[in-house]
């Protein structure tokens, strides 16, 4: 399911350093608990060597450790539990 607006005040973040941690992304949400996020919650991306970068969810595995993220014009993105990154959230 695909979130039905991606404008109004959302607008993603580019990557940032690694040391730069935005200040909406409070909480690191390990794979486990992935399925806790909802389809149009905003999200940040941690990928070591190319920072932080925001996106919203558009669907969630409820029995496994998979998420799509949209990252507002620039594509979707499937993550596995298994990926080296790190999803971060308000909190």
């Amino acid at each position: 399911m695909r979130p039905k607006t991606l404008g109004g005040a959302w607008a993603p973040s580019h990557f940032t350093t690694s040391d730069q941690q935005p200040a909406g992304a409070v909480l690191r949400l390990p794979p486990s608990k992935w399925s806790e996020l909802s389809p149009g919650e905003t999200v940040w991306i941690h990928e070591d060597k190319r920072g932080f970068d925001a996106g919203i969810v558009d669907d969630v595995s409820s029995d496994h450790e998979l998420l799509w993220i949209d990252f507002a014009g620039r594509g979707r993105r499937l993550l596995c539990g298994g990926d080296p990154v790190q999803v971060w959230t308000r909190g």
